[in-house]
């Protein structure tokens, strides 16, 4: 019991990827579509790829595997909303008919694709925002009065998601050449969702949907593997004064040493940056 008190599983953040789609159909339209995906997810070099499952389909005939929500249901959505105050918060929209499925690279996160019917409106209670001074704030979520929220997604089929791909990049499960297999197939999955009709968008960390160029995506995760293994390392340190152990997908690396002194010596140089930058504006201003 104390030593699962002492010890802290972390998921540091991590190179990642964020993908939407959606189109106005139907249910038999949005099946269709996603067996179009499924088709082609299954013949990119994933190493697995679940079959199909579909969720409280509107005519109550499932056409693929039977899925039950029992404490977790795919295809629930986070969209913005524009307080009165000017301010931005979440709003919960659950996924009604979804059909999905799922694809993984070796230490990766899993991928999911799929399409999911949305409630045209649905009831959200605004959080409370209390200021504590010029710049501190609580959020007391789902606290404050019901308002009728509309998705503006009636007659829709939409997905989002996200997938940390960063750590199929650790030695152990191929390198480099495992994280690019892993990144660009997502990219691959979401080209062809554009093929097929779908509105799309896709962003990343590393900028990569901007330039399609492997040699710059290569670079900037050589980049996030060294700030992270730094900054895990610091956290190593500091949890070990305190008496816990601290652990981290990026510790798990055969050279997390090499690349935990890389990434404390760039942060080191970027903390004296600040620190010219902050000496040279203060003559200025006076």
């Amino acid at each position: 019991m104390t030593s699962n008190l002492r010890s802290r599983t972390i998921s540091l953040v991590g190179l990642t990827i964020y993908y939407s789609m959606k189109v106005r159909v139907g249910a038999d339209r949005a099946r269709d579509l996603v067996r179009r995906m499924h088709a082609f997810v299954a013949k990119l070099p994933f190493d697995d790829v679940s079959q199909i499952f579909e969720y409280d389909p509107p005519d109550g005939k499932y056409v693929f595997e039977r899925a039950v929500a029992d404490k977790w249901k795919p295809g629930d959505l986070y969209l913005p909303r524009k307080r009165d105050d000017g301010q931005t918060e979440h709003v919960h929209v659950p996924g009604l008919h979804v059909i999905c499925f799922h694809a993984n690279i070796r230490g990766s996160e899993t991928a999911s694709f799929g399409l999911a019917s949305h409630p045209p409106v649905v009831l959200h209670r605004e959080e409370i925002i209390v200021s504590h001074g010029e710049n501190a704030q609580s959020h007391q979520i789902g606290q404050g009065p019901a308002i009728e929220f509309n998705t503006r997604l009636r007659g829709w089929y939409s997905w989002s998601n996200f997938v940390k791909t960063q750590y199929a990049g650790n030695p152990k499960f191929g390198g480099v050449e495992n994280f690019l297999r892993a990144h660009r197939s997502v990219f691959a999955a979401i080209d062809e969702c554009k093929r097929l009709g779908l509105t799309t968008r896709i962003r990343d960390d590393a900028n990569y949907w901007r330039h399609r160029n492997d040699e710059k995506l290569v670079a900037e995760l050589k980049r996030w593997d060294e700030l992270i293994a730094g900054f895990a390392g610091k956290l190593t340190d500091a949890f070990e004064e305190a008496g816990h152990s601290f652990v981290a997908p990026i510790k798990d690396r055969p050279d997390f040493e090499h690349l935990e002194a890389r990434g404390a010596d760039m942060m080191k140089k970027a903390g004296k940056g600040k620190k010219r930058k902050g000496r040279g504006k203060g003559p200025a201003a006076e």
